[in-house]
């Protein structure tokens, strides 16, 4: 895989630093970039204008998304607008997102990530303030991509410090976690959500009551659900058929590694 960017023609005919960002970056993604999926060696790009996606894999008809930038990637990714954000999310439409960073010094693909759309719920979804009203598209509400709320499991990386990650390794986080695809959207979110807890309690082994200690947030992410701790038992128990978690003993739980 070659991580140059760099493509002399398109500085000829373009000016603006986000347009040359951008055809570069689709460019490169058309001719170096696989599908994670079923691993096709190329992705297809989407006629402009298409909504949502840029690319899309000619054999098992996975869509892409690519978001590049030439600074560190933060907590957030600014994305669309809301409402079509969320009815994407409820319609089970929205696409795999790549997330590149470049280096404008040398054109160089330096870190790209894969989020899979199996993980892409209204949890992580931020509303932005409404455009003001001398905007040109005043009212207009976009929406930010909450990337610090999604467990790592959904955070793939293809790309790390200039190196290419096996492609087999990649494919084998998205088949772990792939079982995702199959749930509503809303349980989706709901597995996720506890998943992130999990993580983030940093500890092999834990119990119920470590979990139950998040209930407020989980309120908040999940506000029409009146039976929390209910719903956590329900998403143990889906990560443990699934080979995620391991229930060593009444209430004690095990994180299992890939």
């Amino acid at each position: 895989m070659d991580l140059s960017l760099y493509r002399e023609d398109v500085f000829t005919h373009y000016k603006s630093n986000s347009q040359i960002a951008r055809v570069l970056s689709e460019a490169w993604c058309s001719s170096e970039m696989y599908c994670p999926s079923c691993l096709n060696d190329r992705i297809d790009k989407l006629p402009d204008n298409t909504k949502v996606s840029d690319f899309v894999c000619g054999m098992c008809k996975n869509e892409f998304q690519l978001k590049c930038s030439g600074k560190k990637l933060g907590r957030k990714i600014v994305d669309g607008e809301f409402n079509t954000m969320i009815r994407f999310i409820n319609s089970n439409s929205t696409p795999n997102l790549f997330l590149m960073r470049y280096s404008k010094d040398d054109w160089l693909v330096k870190k790209m990530l894969m989020v899979p759309k199996f993980f892409i719920s209204q949890s992580i979804i931020e509303k932005r303030n409404p455009l003001s009203p001398t905007a040109r598209r005043a009212g207009w509400t976009g929406c930010n991509i909450l990337l610090d709320r999604i467990p790592e499991d959904g955070k793939i990386t293809i790309i790390k410090n200039e190196k290419m990650i096996e492609k087999s390794k990649v494919h084998k986080i998205w088949e772990r976690m792939n079982f995702l695809n199959k749930k509503k959207p809303h349980l989706r979110g709901w597995m996720a959500d506890v998943l992130k807890i999990i993580e983030e309690l940093s500890k092999e082994d834990f119990n119920i009551q470590d979990l139950y200690k998040n209930k407020e947030y989980l309120c908040e992410l999940h506000p029409d659900n009146r039976h929390v701790e209910a719903k956590i038992r329900q998403q143990l128990q889906y990560l443990r058929d699934n080979g995620i978690i391991e229930f060593t003993t009444p209430g004690r739980y095990k994180l299992l590694k890939e």
